[in-house]
Parts: C-alpha cells; structure tokens; sequence
C-alpha cells in the first residue's frame, strides 16, 4: 500500500490541468530525467504542479523507452498567491543574465521585463531557455507559481507605456555615499505592488538618469557604498524588497 505521508522531493510543472485521479503523459524531456537520470521505476512517487491547480502527488503508472504516465492520487498544496513584484534589468552577457532568470524566480518575482538602455550590449535573448531556467528554477524551490517573462522592450517604451499605480523603485548607483531617504524607504514599505530596475553594466546614461527623475511613479534607491555588478544588483533588490514587504517579511515578526 502506498504511503501518501511520503513527501516526494522530485516536481515537475505541468501545464495542463491537474485533478485527482487523472492519468497524465509527461513530455520527453520530463520522462528521459524520470526514467535515465533519477531511475524512477512503477509506483514510484513525484510531485506535479501549476499554478492553476496547485500540487499533487503522483503516481507512475507506466512507462516505455521515451515515456511517463503518471496518476494524480492527493493534492498537497493548493494555488499560491503571486507576490507582486516585477523585475526590469538590462540583459548583460548570457550566463549572468540566465543567472538572473535563475535567481529572481527563486525570490519569487512575478514579472520579469529585459529592457534595451544606451548601454546594453546583449539584444538577442532566447526567451525559450529563458521560460525553460524559470521552469526549472520553480520546481527545485518549491514554487507553484512561473514568473511571465516578456520580449525584450527598450526602457523608453517600456516607462512610456506604464501605469503610474506601480512604483518602479530604480538602483541609483550616484547614491551609494548617501543615506537611504526616509520618505522613499516608507513608501517602499508601504507598496502593495512594486518593481525593481537595475541598469546595465556601466549604468545608466545621464540621459536616462535625467528621464526617470523626471517621472513621479520611478524612485531611486540605495543599495549600499560598493558598485555592485547587474546580478548581484538584482538579487540585492528583491531581497531587499521581499525584506520589507514580501516573502521574508514574516521571518521578523
């Protein structure tokens, strides 16, 4: 008899919808790591989830040389809700920025935004392997929920475009000899909803600097005396974020 207190550490996001006791195929690549990678073998247990429908265990059924049928038998978790925050960055070669996918999906951003500024070098992203790391990252963290990730857009599109019930909290490297502003810091306490922008390497152009001052709903932030690379900026941002009106609020209470 199967023991549902088993807590399967494998999880795989499935698309589809999910519901007690129906059979479900999983994709090659899900199967190949099933059956070559992990040795998974008939009645052995996983984890499926979406965000739709929440997480369920499963049971394998059966299988063949490129295949997993697998049964939902017990749903374990049910939809979470999304914390509300949005990430734009400006892409910077490929394995930072796919360290950035990785990372912010793991901090629980909903929303990730690439944006082209003067200074961007990468124009060219693969938002397939972008959606895949975002994927892959949400099943090891224990994640229900996939962040959306959008075409890349340049920045002055992107905040032309934006409502201004969203405030854009920006890294402003010209403040990082200077104290936090208390005003700023309430207001990023108090934010139902945010987003966090980081600029590319070698930061933003004075131009551009003198565009977001000029917008209400965009304020800077200080995130200390080191210039800070654009991955380490945006992991600092949604810690700090998710610090004060997230995730990681309830681990001070």
């Amino acid at each position: 008899m199967l023991d549902l207190s088993y807590q399967a550490k494998i999880r795989l996001y499935v698309p589809y919808e999910l519901m007690l006791r129906k059979t479900i195929e999983l994709n090659t690549k899900q199967s190949h790591y099933l059956i070559n990678v992990m040795r998974k073998k008939i009645h052995d247990t996983i984890l499926v989830f979406n965000e739709v429908n929440g997480e369920f265990l499963a049971e394998i059924q059966s299988y063949n040389k490129k295949l997993i049928s697998v049964e939902v038998i017990k749903k374990t978790r049910n939809p979470e809700e999304k914390t509300d925050v949005w990430i734009l960055f400006a892409p910077v070669k490929k394995a930072p920025t796919e360290y950035i996918i990785q990372k912010a999906t793991e901090l629980g951003v909903s929303k990730i935004l690439p944006i082209v500024t003067e200074r961007t070098i990468t124009k060219s992203l693969n938002l397939k392997r972008f959606q895949d790391i975002a994927i892959e990252a949400s099943e090891q963290c224990e994640r229900i929920t996939i962040p959306k990730i959008f075409p890349l857009q340049k920045l002055y599109d992107v905040i032309d475009k934006w409502g201004d019930k969203r405030t854009i909290y920006y890294a402003d490297e010209t403040m990082r000899h200077e104290k936090q502003s208390t005003n700023n810091f309430n207001k990023l306490i108090k934010a139902p909803s945010g987003a966090i922008l980081v600029g590319p390497e070698g930061g933003f152009t004075m131009k551009e600097k003198s565009y977001l001052k000029q917008k209400k709903f965009i304020i800077p932030i200080n995130f200390g005396q080191r210039i800070l690379k654009s991955d380490t900026a945006v992991i600092t941002g949604l810690v700090f974020w998710q610090t004060l009106n997230g995730d990681m609020k309830t681990i001070f209470k």
